[in-house]
Protein backbone atom coordinates (compact mmCIF):
# COMPACT_ATOMS: atom_id res chain seq x y z
CA UNK A 1 0.00 0.00 0.00
CA UNK A 2 1.48 3.35 -1.08
CA UNK A 3 1.74 6.48 1.04
CA UNK A 4 -1.59 8.27 1.48
CA UNK A 5 -3.30 11.23 3.17
CA UNK A 6 -5.89 11.04 5.95
CA UNK A 7 -8.03 14.15 5.43
CA UNK A 8 -10.33 14.96 8.35
CA UNK A 9 -12.67 17.70 9.52
CA UNK A 10 -13.31 18.09 13.25
CA UNK A 11 -14.79 21.02 15.14
CA UNK A 12 -14.75 23.09 11.95
CA UNK A 13 -11.04 22.56 11.34
CA UNK A 14 -9.50 20.54 8.51
CA UNK A 15 -6.38 18.43 8.98
CA UNK A 16 -4.25 16.37 6.62
CA UNK A 17 -2.02 13.60 7.95
CA UNK A 18 0.60 12.31 5.51
CA UNK A 19 0.77 8.59 6.27
CA UNK A 20 3.67 6.36 5.23
CA UNK A 21 3.23 2.81 4.01
CA UNK A 22 3.80 1.40 7.49
CA UNK A 23 1.23 3.71 9.10
CA UNK A 24 3.65 6.32 10.47
CA UNK A 25 2.61 9.97 10.21
CA UNK A 26 5.24 11.85 8.20
CA UNK A 27 3.64 15.30 8.30
CA UNK A 28 0.60 17.15 9.66
CA UNK A 29 -1.08 20.18 8.13
CA UNK A 30 -4.23 22.06 9.06
CA UNK A 31 -6.35 24.90 7.74
CA UNK A 32 -9.86 26.27 7.22
CA UNK A 33 -10.43 24.47 3.89
CA UNK A 34 -9.48 21.04 2.54
CA UNK A 35 -8.17 21.50 -1.00
CA UNK A 36 -4.84 23.21 -0.12
CA UNK A 37 -4.08 20.31 2.23
CA UNK A 38 -4.08 17.69 -0.53
CA UNK A 39 -0.96 16.75 -2.49
CA UNK A 40 -1.23 16.16 -6.21
CA UNK A 41 -0.86 12.51 -7.12
CA UNK A 42 -1.18 11.20 -3.55
CA UNK A 43 -4.27 9.16 -2.67
CA UNK A 44 -6.41 10.43 0.21
CA UNK A 45 -9.19 9.12 2.45
CA UNK A 46 -11.81 11.52 3.78
CA UNK A 47 -13.65 11.81 7.10
CA UNK A 48 -15.65 15.04 7.16
CA UNK A 49 -19.24 15.82 8.19
CA UNK A 50 -19.57 18.80 5.85
CA UNK A 51 -19.48 16.68 2.67
CA UNK A 52 -23.05 15.69 3.49
CA UNK A 53 -23.02 11.89 3.43
CA UNK A 54 -26.08 10.47 5.22
CA UNK A 55 -25.17 8.96 8.62
CA UNK A 56 -25.73 5.25 9.19
CA UNK A 57 -28.18 4.33 11.99
CA UNK A 58 -27.08 2.51 15.15
CA UNK A 59 -26.50 -0.24 16.01
CA UNK A 60 -24.00 -0.84 13.22
CA UNK A 61 -20.33 -1.38 12.50
CA UNK A 62 -18.26 1.84 12.58
CA UNK A 63 -17.29 1.39 8.93
CA UNK A 64 -19.56 0.56 5.97
CA UNK A 65 -19.55 -3.16 5.27
CA UNK A 66 -19.88 -2.51 1.53
CA UNK A 67 -17.75 -0.21 -0.62
CA UNK A 68 -17.22 3.26 0.85
CA UNK A 69 -19.11 6.14 -0.79
CA UNK A 70 -17.07 8.83 -2.49
CA UNK A 71 -17.10 12.61 -2.13
CA UNK A 72 -15.70 15.44 -4.26
CA UNK A 73 -13.03 17.74 -2.82
CA UNK A 74 -11.73 20.33 -5.28
CA UNK A 75 -12.29 18.06 -8.26
CA UNK A 76 -10.84 14.99 -6.56
CA UNK A 77 -13.11 12.00 -5.86
CA UNK A 78 -12.13 10.50 -2.50
CA UNK A 79 -13.37 7.48 -0.54
CA UNK A 80 -15.30 9.05 2.33
CA UNK A 81 -16.43 7.68 5.67
CA UNK A 82 -20.04 8.47 6.69
CA UNK A 83 -20.92 9.31 10.27
CA UNK A 84 -23.36 7.38 12.44
CA UNK A 85 -26.61 8.40 14.14
CA UNK A 86 -28.59 7.22 17.15
CA UNK A 87 -32.09 7.66 15.82
CA UNK A 88 -34.01 7.84 19.11
CA UNK A 89 -32.34 11.11 20.14
CA UNK A 90 -30.47 12.13 16.94
CA UNK A 91 -27.05 11.94 18.61
CA UNK A 92 -24.46 11.83 15.84
CA UNK A 93 -21.06 10.18 15.66
CA UNK A 94 -18.81 12.27 13.44
CA UNK A 95 -16.90 10.46 10.65
CA UNK A 96 -13.50 10.92 12.33
CA UNK A 97 -14.94 9.48 15.55
CA UNK A 98 -16.29 6.47 13.66
CA UNK A 99 -12.80 6.04 12.20
CA UNK A 100 -11.25 6.03 15.69
CA UNK A 101 -13.70 3.39 16.89
CA UNK A 102 -12.89 1.31 13.80
CA UNK A 103 -9.19 1.74 14.48
CA UNK A 104 -9.60 0.36 18.00
CA UNK A 105 -11.47 -2.64 16.60
CA UNK A 106 -8.77 -3.15 13.97
CA UNK A 107 -6.29 -3.72 16.78
CA UNK A 108 -8.65 -5.46 19.22
CA UNK A 109 -11.49 -7.07 17.22
CA UNK A 110 -13.00 -8.59 20.40
CA UNK A 111 -13.22 -5.24 22.21
CA UNK A 112 -16.35 -5.15 24.35
CA UNK A 113 -16.83 -2.03 26.44
CA UNK A 114 -16.90 1.74 26.07
CA UNK A 115 -14.75 4.04 23.97
CA UNK A 116 -14.63 7.56 25.39
CA UNK A 117 -13.34 10.02 22.78
CA UNK A 118 -12.22 12.96 24.90
CA UNK A 119 -12.66 15.86 22.52
CA UNK A 120 -14.21 19.31 22.80
CA UNK A 121 -17.48 17.45 22.34
CA UNK A 122 -16.87 14.15 24.11
CA UNK A 123 -18.36 10.92 22.79
CA UNK A 124 -19.17 7.87 24.91
CA UNK A 125 -19.71 4.85 22.64
CA UNK A 126 -20.75 1.40 23.84
CA UNK A 127 -19.14 -1.13 21.51
CA UNK A 128 -20.01 -4.82 21.45
CA UNK A 129 -19.63 -7.64 18.89
CA UNK A 130 -17.95 -5.24 16.45
CA UNK A 131 -20.83 -2.75 16.47
CA UNK A 132 -21.49 0.65 18.01
CA UNK A 133 -24.54 -0.08 20.15
CA UNK A 134 -25.33 3.25 21.83
CA UNK A 135 -23.73 6.67 22.31
CA UNK A 136 -23.89 9.76 24.51
CA UNK A 137 -22.35 13.21 24.09
CA UNK A 138 -21.05 15.70 26.63
CA UNK A 139 -19.62 19.19 26.11
CA UNK A 140 -17.34 19.50 29.15
CA UNK A 141 -14.20 20.68 27.34
CA UNK A 142 -16.16 22.99 25.03
CA UNK A 143 -17.99 24.49 28.02
CA UNK A 144 -14.75 25.23 29.86
CA UNK A 145 -13.20 26.77 26.73
CA UNK A 146 -16.29 28.92 26.12
CA UNK A 147 -16.02 30.28 29.67
CA UNK A 148 -12.31 31.00 29.32
CA UNK A 149 -11.10 28.23 31.62
CA UNK A 150 -8.00 26.20 30.73
CA UNK A 151 -8.26 22.42 30.43
CA UNK A 152 -6.25 21.90 33.58
CA UNK A 153 -6.91 20.00 36.81
CA UNK A 154 -6.56 22.59 39.57
CA UNK A 155 -5.79 22.06 43.24
CA UNK A 156 -9.48 21.46 44.06
CA UNK A 157 -10.04 19.10 41.13
CA UNK A 158 -10.81 16.00 43.22
CA UNK A 159 -13.18 17.73 45.64
CA UNK A 160 -15.14 19.45 42.86
CA UNK A 161 -15.32 16.20 40.89
CA UNK A 162 -16.79 14.34 43.85
CA UNK A 163 -19.25 17.14 44.65
CA UNK A 164 -20.84 17.36 41.19
CA UNK A 165 -20.70 13.62 40.61
CA UNK A 166 -22.98 13.20 43.61
CA UNK A 167 -24.93 16.46 43.06
CA UNK A 168 -24.70 17.42 39.34
CA UNK A 169 -27.24 20.21 39.89
CA UNK A 170 -24.43 22.13 41.61
CA UNK A 171 -22.58 22.66 38.32
CA UNK A 172 -24.10 26.09 37.58
CA UNK A 173 -23.01 27.30 41.03
CA UNK A 174 -19.53 25.86 40.60
CA UNK A 175 -19.04 27.76 37.33
CA UNK A 176 -20.26 31.08 38.72
CA UNK A 177 -16.74 32.53 39.24
CA UNK A 178 -15.98 32.01 35.55
CA UNK A 179 -19.09 34.00 34.61
CA UNK A 180 -17.50 37.00 36.36
CA UNK A 181 -14.19 36.58 34.56
CA UNK A 182 -12.45 35.05 37.58
CA UNK A 183 -10.37 31.91 37.74
CA UNK A 184 -11.52 28.72 39.43
CA UNK A 185 -9.57 25.77 40.80
CA UNK A 186 -12.81 23.79 40.84
CA UNK A 187 -14.19 24.31 37.32
CA UNK A 188 -12.45 21.41 35.58
CA UNK A 189 -13.36 18.88 38.25
CA UNK A 190 -16.92 20.22 38.43
CA UNK A 191 -17.70 19.79 34.74
CA UNK A 192 -16.18 16.32 34.66
CA UNK A 193 -18.13 15.31 37.75
CA UNK A 194 -21.36 16.34 36.01
CA UNK A 195 -20.32 14.50 32.84
CA UNK A 196 -19.56 11.30 34.74
CA UNK A 197 -22.91 11.56 36.50
CA UNK A 198 -24.67 11.82 33.13
CA UNK A 199 -22.56 9.01 31.61
CA UNK A 200 -22.81 6.61 34.57
CA UNK A 201 -24.48 3.82 32.53
CA UNK A 202 -21.58 3.99 30.05
CA UNK A 203 -18.79 3.47 32.59
CA UNK A 204 -20.17 1.79 35.70
CA UNK A 205 -19.02 -1.82 35.55
CA UNK A 206 -17.60 -1.29 32.06
CA UNK A 207 -14.11 -1.43 30.60
CA UNK A 208 -13.42 2.09 29.25
CA UNK A 209 -10.82 3.19 26.70
CA UNK A 210 -10.22 6.96 26.85
CA UNK A 211 -8.94 8.24 23.48
CA UNK A 212 -7.19 11.54 22.88
CA UNK A 213 -8.57 14.06 20.37
CA UNK A 214 -6.89 17.00 18.59
CA UNK A 215 -9.93 19.14 19.46
CA UNK A 216 -8.95 19.10 23.16
CA UNK A 217 -5.21 18.41 23.57
CA UNK A 218 -4.28 16.86 26.92
CA UNK A 219 -7.91 16.45 27.98
CA UNK A 220 -7.92 12.64 27.77
CA UNK A 221 -5.34 12.38 30.58
CA UNK A 222 -7.53 14.52 32.85
CA UNK A 223 -10.64 12.55 31.87
CA UNK A 224 -8.93 9.25 32.64
CA UNK A 225 -7.78 10.60 36.00
CA UNK A 226 -11.37 11.56 36.84
CA UNK A 227 -12.69 8.12 35.97
CA UNK A 228 -9.88 6.30 37.75
CA UNK A 229 -10.86 8.17 40.91
CA UNK A 230 -14.19 6.29 40.76
CA UNK A 231 -12.42 2.93 40.71
CA UNK A 232 -13.44 2.34 37.09
CA UNK A 233 -11.46 0.24 34.63
CA UNK A 234 -10.04 2.89 32.29
CA UNK A 235 -7.12 2.79 29.87
CA UNK A 236 -5.60 5.69 27.93
CA UNK A 237 -5.40 5.25 24.16
CA UNK A 238 -3.85 7.13 21.23
CA UNK A 239 -6.69 8.71 19.28
CA UNK A 240 -4.42 9.67 16.38
CA UNK A 241 -3.18 6.11 15.88
CA UNK A 242 -6.77 4.85 16.09
CA UNK A 243 -7.88 7.42 13.48
CA UNK A 244 -5.21 6.32 11.01
CA UNK A 245 -5.91 2.62 11.58
CA UNK A 246 -9.61 3.19 10.94
CA UNK A 247 -9.17 5.28 7.80
CA UNK A 248 -6.55 2.84 6.49
CA UNK A 249 -9.41 0.39 5.97
CA UNK A 250 -10.45 2.42 2.93
CA UNK A 251 -7.07 1.59 1.40
CA UNK A 252 -7.68 -2.16 1.77
CA UNK A 253 -8.81 -4.23 -1.23
CA UNK A 254 -12.60 -4.18 -1.58
CA UNK A 255 -13.11 -0.97 0.40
Amino acid sequence: MADWIALTEENGRWRALDVATGGQVKDRRSGPSPRPLLTEGVAATLAAPSVGLPPRPLPCTPLPEAAWPRAEIGGASLPALPGLIQTNDQTEVQPAEAARIAGVLAGVPQFDGVIWICGASALWAHVSAGEVVSVMRAASAALLAAMGAPLEAGADFGAALADTLSRPERLARELAPLSLGKTSERACGAVLGAELAAARPWWLGQSVLALSSPTAPGWSEICARALQAQGAQVTLGDGEAALIAGLAKARAPGA
